[in-house]
């Protein structure tokens, strides 16, 4: 099992500030408090998968029976997949039109 340890990186109240002024969010004085802690952890867990990439870490290794789960594979052979489906017109799988609303 994975143990996952981060450190919180430290925003200040001013970074809390200019992030929602470039977001055009305004907050009350209590609520730019809480969402520096907030923001906080979220920029912490980032920083975490980050350095799990860097490291060529994968998530599943820690898992029995998962491991290399996330890794790219051969897609299954175009003739199999279009043998189970509904129609196909030159090699390609047909579906319905989709169309949006009309404006």
């Amino acid at each position: 099992m994975l143990n996952f340890h981060f450190k919180i990186m430290a925003l200040t109240l001013d970074e809390v500030k200019k992030i929602a002024a470039l977001a055009r969010l305004r907050f009350a004085p209590d609520e730019e408090l809480r969402l520096t802690a907030q923001l906080a952890a979220i920029v912490g867990y980032i920083d975490q998968l980050q350095r799990i990439d860097r490291a060529g870490g994968d998530a599943a290794a820690g898992s029995p029976g998962k491991e290399g789960a996330d890794r790219p594979r051969d897609c299954l052979p175009r003739d199999r997949f279009l043998a189970n489906a509904p129609a196909t017109l030159d090699g390609f799988l047909l579906v319905p039109e989709v169309k949006g609303p009309e404006l």
